[in-house]
């Protein structure tokens, strides 16, 4: 809008490391919702069917509403997009992406497809499985240059080490919370401070950088879990509920903002504060509004309709 506030500036120029939090956080979330489950072919099949419909049910949607305004409003665009890899989500190339922030969406699918294959052969030894992925993703980093296999950089990509974070962080999670806060703080601080000093997140570094600060602050989340003001929570609750839609409609949004010229209205006619302020606030609203008229919707259908014995 061409307003300037420096420390807002520093801030979201690192607003990427959100995904980082989302992968720790997806991790330990996979952890204690499979943990204690009965496993085998059914339970697999049925997690992965659960999984899959929650990504591509609220995902496919913003993607129609994303295709229909570029091709309204700039249909060009649309030429030198991976068609395929965007509809089906197995790309994690954001710039040839129709939603360029899905990039990191094959990455939550294969590690759903990780925990169903754990379920499906009723693996018990997790930290062995665990342990050999681990193996082959340094071998493929050490051996195989990034860029010469699309699938063996989603296959051994060093990101799911940020879901074994938020996985561990979980089925250890006494241990860890019993740290204090100032030690995960101090953790935090130093990792965030090497990613951004040495530039590290466009390198196989970021998971010990951002990754770690990621686990760090999920931690310290987890930490003083319940001891929030059940007002701010109630009042944040819906927030959490349509982020999922928030990460993936914001893009649009924003194509839109500046297609039809409404930041260069509201800039000329010295709005630029208000209508900064203003335009969030509507991203955050539709995205709830999406979330819980079709999103939400469409999943509780979807699942409604899977049938354990039929899966």
């Amino acid at each position: 809008m061409g307003l300037s506030f420096l420390p807002f500036e520093w801030l979201a120029a690192y607003g990427y490391v959100g995904v980082d939090v989302f992968f720790v956080i997806s991790g330990l979330v996979m952890a204690k919702t499979t943990n204690d489950i009965h496993t085998g072919k059914r339970v697999g099949l049925l997690f992965l069917s659960k999984r899959y419909l929650r990504i591509y049910a609220g995902y496919w949607p913003i993607l129609i509403l994303t295709i229909m305004f570029m091709l309204a409003l700039d249909p060009e665009i649309l030429m030198n997009k991976n068609i395929v890899g965007s509809v089906f989500l197995i790309s994690t190339d954001m710039f040839e992406l129709i939603i360029a922030p899905s990039w990191s969406l094959p990455f939550e699918l294969y590690f759903y497809f990780l925990i169903g294959l754990l379920l499906f052969f009723s693996i018990k030894n997790i930290h062995r499985s665990f342990l050999i992925l681990i193996l082959l993703i340094i071998i493929k980093l050490s051996t195989i240059d990034f860029g010469k296999s699309l699938l063996l950089d989603l296959l051994f990509s060093h990101m799911i080490f940020e879901f074994l974070f938020g996985y561990y962080l979980w089925l250890y999670r006494d241990k860890f919370i019993s740290l204090s806060a100032a030690f995960w703080v101090i953790v935090a601080v130093v990792s965030f401070f090497l990613g951004g000093y040495y530039e590290l997140v466009g390198t196989v570094w970021r998971v010990v950088s951002y990754g770690v600060f990621s686990w760090s602050i999920v931690v310290i989340a987890l930490k003083y879990e319940g001891h929030l003001y059940q007002g701010l929570v109630k009042l944040l609750k819906p927030l959490g509920d349509a982020s999922y839609t928030l990460y993936l409609l914001h893009f649009v949004m924003f194509f839109i903002f500046f297609q039809l010229g409404i930041r260069t209205f509201m800039v000329n006619s010295n709005f630029a504060g208000i209508g900064f302020v203003a335009y969030i606030l509507f991203i955050v609203l539709t995205s709830y509004l999406l979330y819980y008229f079709i999103e939400k919707p469409l999943y509780t259908w979807c699942t409604r309709n899977i049938k354990p014995e039929k899966v």
